[in-house]
């Protein structure tokens, strides 16, 4: 009767809006529950007996306020800038008459004329209709939330809405942090958190914003180490993975999205595993298990991992004899590739590299799988997913390059995921790094990665002795690179490097991607485990960090970092500065854990537990090389 009293076009949005999760929320202030006619409730009887469990999840709730830092008046609306991209709800206090309709869109960038971008939201509608009763009222949706900064507000002036907003994410505790003496790597520092809160939503998600918020497994595969970093995942990753877990295909490969939104790209998925998108049935897990040291989650998994590797190493291998098969080359369109590389402009070009990352995704899986089951126990399944490995590695080399570390096709990826799973070694593993060097200055020193390479470049180089050029990538303020995103006002990861050009104006062409773009994003923050491991230097020698490493990487002009995080024994805290040509370190380690310190100049010493302040001099030449990974 309400919708029938009220305009053609409110009766269309109140049909087809009402409550969606994309398209947003109509709510009507003016119905009473008291008003409402009641009918008793039917008896349904279920043809199934589902199992009922207690939730195991994270509550999802509401965390930090923000009120705009600006507004003002376009046309018929009112623009508020909250001065942060988040995932939430805005939060209104109303002086309204009854029957007044207001509505609130949402964006995460502006058009040149200062209105919502609403463009890159492609088919979610992204917006809430109130409906008012008489008298001042409060309002916030409750079935729906959005991802955005800013928002327009029509149907009342500014003098009668008060107006803020709420992130929404799970209940994760935070439980580490990085900061340093250049404040564009702060800012990133913080982007990379904002990132993970807007998609840490109960499911690890892609984007809080258009019309995906699916449960991406590439993602959360290649983010999962940093996200350990910053916060205290164990309960979130544990519930997801049950889920990827009885998402798990008969055939062994994992879906693209967990839970399963019926996504058809690529082609034949659900038949077919997908590299380093099904990967994340091991990369999560193993990240929890070094932030945690609890090998349940091993346990837990092992058979969908032990599942999933055998479907790879399936497809790699059918139809094909000899070295070849265990280069994993079936047809592009059926995997992901170098996904989203800006040194190549469409996704046919990504997808056509993914010899070079599957068979890599193939080494590196297989390698991993040997690690957990010899933690486990699974002394037969060890050295049979050791000799896979190896059996990948010599074919990896032989096939794709010329035997002495230069790849057959040169592209940033195809160096980086060898050099750093270890595919390569010894001087074929250096002189692949310096070719990798050597495409970084020729674009100097833009990332050219895509989704499975960017994690892992910098160490690649830095893990060489490259520290130097590694520093300069990172701190690269040129499109595309991380700070570039800073240097234009990012305040989350981007999807795409390019996302905006430096007069705050989207380049975006037609790429293949439908308008593929979001800016809060977080894959590519996974550059996040370099700043800990690296940088502040702190890393695990053992799951757990029962026994950890302090060896920061010096470079780029970066004279102070101080870091923490929490291990399951107690805070571990990192606080070094250079002064002079003179380096100091203060660090805490936690009762029952050993620390190994290495110094600038070479020294090294283990610690117990205590706050311990050590020095030296810098050397001229410092060695930036570390130990090969070993299977």
């Amino acid at each position: 009767d309400i919708a029938g009293s009220l305009g053609d076009e409110f009766k269309l949005i109140y049909k087809r809006l009402a409550i969606d999760f994309y398209d947003g929320e109509v709510y009507d202030a003016r119905i009473r529950m008291e008003d409402m006619n009641w009918s008793r409730a039917g008896v349904e009887k279920v043809r199934i007996r589902p199992r009922i469990l207690a939730d195991y999840g994270l509550p999802v709730k509401a965390n930090e306020r923000f009120s705009p830092v600006s507004r003002r008046k376009q046309g018929n609306a009112w623009i508020y800038d909250f001065g942060q991209n988040f995932a939430g709800v805005v939060d209104l206090g109303i002086r309204g008459r009854a029957g007044q309709e207001i509505t609130v869109k949402h964006a995460e960038i502006l058009n040149e004329d200062g209105s919502l971008n609403t463009v890159f939201l492609r088919t979610a509608r992204a917006r809430v209709v109130y409906i008012c009763r008489e008298g001042y009222q409060e309002y916030s949706p409750r079935f729906t939330y959005m991802g955005f900064r800013y928002i327009s507000i029509e149907g009342i002036e500014d003098e009668d809405i008060e107006v803020s907003a709420l992130a929404l994410y799970s209940e994760l505790e935070r439980t580490g942090d990085f900061r340093c003496s250049d404040d564009m790597l702060n800012r990133l520092q913080s982007n990379i958190v904002w990132g993970a809160k807007s998609n840490l939503v109960d499911i690890p998600t892609d984007c809080p914003q258009r019309d995906e918020r699916m449960g991406w497994t590439g993602d959360i595969a290649l983010f999962a180490p940093t996200a350990c970093w910053n916060f205290g995942m164990s309960r979130f990753l544990e519930k997801w993975l049950r889920d990827v877990a009885s998402e798990q295909l008969p055939t062994g490969g994992i879906p693209n999205t967990v839970p399963v939104q019926g996504y058809g790209f690529p082609a034949t998925m659900p038949r077919m595993a997908v590299d380093f998108w099904g990967d994340a049935c091991l990369l999560v897990p193993w990240a929890e298990y070094m932030a945690g040291g609890d090998e349940n989650i091993l346990r837990t998994m092992y058979p969908v991992m032990k599942k999933y590797v055998n479907a790879c190493r399936f497809w790699a291998g059918l139809f094909r004899l000899g070295e070849k098969r265990y280069i994993w080359d079936t047809p592009s369109i059926l995997h992901f590739g170098d996904w989203a590389a800006p040194d190549v402009p469409r996704m046919s070009q990504w997808q056509a590299r993914a010899r070079w990352t599957a068979t890599a995704s193939l080494f590196h899986t297989s390698c991993l799988l040997a690690r957990i089951a010899g933690i486990l126990g699974h002394r037969e399944d060890e050295e049979s997913y050791r000799s896979l490995s190896e059996k990948v590695a010599q074919a990896y080399v032989k096939v794709l390059t010329d035997g002495k570390g230069r790849m057959k096709k040169e592209f940033q990826t195809a160096y980086v995921l060898p050099i750093h799973f270890g595919i390569l070694r010894g001087e074929s593993r250096r002189a692949a790094a310096l070719h990798l060097e050597r495409l970084v200055r020729e674009r100097e020193y833009c990332i050219g990665t895509g989704f499975p390479g960017t994690p892992y470049i910098l160490f690649a180089l830095a893990d060489q002795g490259l520290e130097e050029t590694a520093f300069r990538m990172l701190l690269n303020t040129k499109c595309p690179s991380w700070l570039y995103e800073v240097s234009v006002g990012a305040t989350t990861i981007w999807e795409r490097w390019d996302g905006l050009d430096e007069n705050g104006r989207c380049p975006i062409g037609d790429d293949g991607t439908d308008r593929m773009i979001s800016y809060n994003h977080y894959a590519s923050g996974a550059v996040g485990d370099f700043l800990y491991k690296r940088i502040a230097g702190v890393e695990p020698l053992e799951a757990g960090y029962r026994r950890f490493r302090i060896k920061p990487l010096m470079g780029g002009g970066i004279t102070e970092v101080e870091s923490h995080v929490t291990s399951p024994y107690g805070r571990i805290e990192v606080f070094w500065h250079l002064e002079k040509g003179r380096f100091e370190i203060r660090f805490r380690v936690p009762v029952g854990t050993v620390c190994r310190l290495v110094l600038p100049d070479g020294r090294e010493e283990d610690f117990g537990s205590g706050i311990y302040t050590r020095a030296c001099p810098l050397p001229e030449q410092m060695d930036g090389t570390w130990e090969d990974e070993k299977c």
